[in-house]
């Protein structure tokens, strides 16, 4: 697997370093996308490049320049918070042209990528490098026509300074001519299929040249892979082996995680208390590691307790033990607030209000349902928000606050039905 990801780093540095080619699109299935990404990120680390990275879904091509221009206009939002602080100039506005839904997508498309080349204080040594890995497309005539307008060029080319880098879905894909029918465009297909990734994760755990610790790392992301196609046994050997040695070389963060994994084997296999030992027996590795306030690294362990107290409260809740399950739903809560992933936060807020609700604890429920809608509104999370204000709706039933569940309905009615957008 590290081959497997050294050649393919290698092969995006060689486009994002060249001078011939402004756009390279990549075939990937929905599953190695966060993959490819993460790569991406590895060589904006290393580099001098300003990358800007986008993986909102493709429903059509309005809706995928929307969520586009509103994660630059985060970005923006977050720079100048940070360059206040420092004394130095703001980032300039948001192109009028970029922020009017009247306009072509594509329009709109390219004044946002405009804007961020803009921003770049040094064009002779630098490249703007704008990605557009979608986690699904749903519609791939639509994409395909949407790429191919965005970077239809005449000289000198409108993304002078700019490596463009797409995805194309293996499954159903759109721009395997790309090269063909465009100047200045490449196109490949990096071996990241199920089995690709597989095979080379099996001769890294089978090569005895390797550290031990890589070849753990291998056995370890195997347990997962066997884990996801319900080869529950053999992902239970494999985590299993993982415990034991990070148990031995007091990897605390990672033994928790194994152990975690142990636990969710035995959840899917119907086994609830032997699944209950082992996510409990995970909390203690990541408490001890999450403790050692004086290693930085220490953060690894935030993502195995999340998950941990995720599936503690997902399992108490499956069993109806609304107190303990609200518990640990709290703590997840509070460490996805830390860690900035406001989804997962608003997941747990509703659980929280859920088992508030079925205690009967109906002001309670509300609370935690308020937080979490308005939560929800902050970052336009419209199904999020549907959810939650189904949920006050029964809940205000419940206590008799007739003027707010009659906003609330009001409030579902603007938002139309389930996956559409007023």
């Amino acid at each position: 697997m590290k081959a497997l990801i050294h050649d393919l780093v290698g092969r995006l540095r060689g486009f994002v370093e060249q001078d011939d080619k402004g756009l390279l699109v990549v075939e990937a299935n929905d599953a190695s996308n966060g993959l490819l990404i993460k790569m991406l990120d590895t060589i904006d680390q290393e580099g001098a490049d300003v990358h800007w990275a986008f993986a909102d879904d493709f429903g059509n091509a309005i809706t995928f320049v929307d969520a586009v221009a509103y994660r630059v206009y985060v970005r923006r939002e977050l720079a100048n918070k940070a360059l206040a602080k420092e004394a130095k100039p703001p980032w300039p506005d948001l192109p009028r042209e970029a922020s009017d839904r009247s306009n072509p997508p594509v329009q709109r498309m390219r004044a946002l990528m405009l804007y961020a080349r803009d921003l770049i204080p040094d064009l002779e040594t630098m490249h703007l490098v704008w990605v557009l890995f979608p986690a699904s497309i749903a519609d791939p005539a639509g994409y395909r026509a949407f790429v191919l307008e965005l970077m239809t060029h005449e000289f000198p080319v409108w993304f002078h300074h700019m490596r463009v880098l797409v995805r194309d879905d293996v499954a159903r894909p759109a721009l395997r001519d790309v090269a063909s029918v465009m100047h200045a465009a490449d196109w490949c297909a990096p071996p990241l299929g199920p089995d690709d990734i597989r095979k080379a994760l099996e001769d890294e755990a089978a090569n005895k040249n390797l550290p031990l610790d890589e070849r753990v790392q291998a056995v370890l992301t195997l347990a997962g892979i066997d884990y996801a196609h319900a080869r529950l046994p053999a992902a239970l050997e494999k985590y299993r082996l993982a415990s034991r040695y990070y148990a031995k070389t007091h990897q605390h963060a990672l033994h928790a995680l194994a152990i975690n994994g142990m636990g969710e084997v035995y959840a899917r296999g119907g086994d609830a208390e032997s699944a209950r030992r082992h996510f409990e027996s995970a909390l203690t590795p990541a408490l001890y590691r999450l403790g050692q306030e004086s290693d930085p690294g220490r953060v690894d362990a935030a993502p195995v307790l999340l998950n941990v107290s995720l599936n503690l409260g997902n399992l108490y809740l499956s069993q109806r033990r609304w107190s303990e399950a609200g518990s640990y739903y709290e703590r997840a809560r509070d460490i996805a607030h830390s860690m900035r992933n406001v989804h997962v936060k608003i997941q747990c807020i509703e659980n929280i209000g859920a088992c508030h609700y079925e205690l009967a604890q109906y002001p309670e429920a509300a609370m935690a349902w308020d937080e979490g809608t308005a939560l929800a509104r902050a970052v336009q999370a419209e199904e999020h928000l549907r959810a939650l204000l189904e949920r006050q709706r029964a809940a205000y039933d419940k206590v008799g606050a007739t003027d707010r569940r009659d906003a609330i309905e009001a409030e579902l009615r603007n938002l139309g039905p389930s996956g559409s957008r007023s």
